[in-house]
């Protein structure tokens, strides 16, 4: 079973950036259909900008979708306080 023409493994996504606009990117895993698990957790190294960019840009913008995915899609867990007991 071939999982590239069964999963689109490098989907083409956008991002709109607040400072620089429209930006192409995609992911590049490995395995490639690892960013359909549940357990994925992403790395920087995973995203891949393909707007023509400098490289300066380029590391703000990763860095950027970065925060934005992890805190969309792995948000820090709230702690509660505990409830005392006198």
């Amino acid at each position: 079973m071939d999982l590239q023409k069964t999963y689109n493994c490098s989907p083409l996504l956008e991002f709109n950036s607040e400072k620089h606009g429209l930006i192409k990117w995609t992911w590049k895993t490995d395995p490639p259909q690892a960013v359909y698990w549940k357990t994925y957790r992403p790395k920087k190294r995973d995203l891949r900008v393909l707007s023509k960019i400098s490289r300066e840009e380029r590391k703000l913008i990763t860095n950027e979708l970065y925060a934005e995915i992890m805190q969309n899609d792995f948000p820090k867990p709230i702690k509660k306080q505990k409830v005392r007991r006198l």
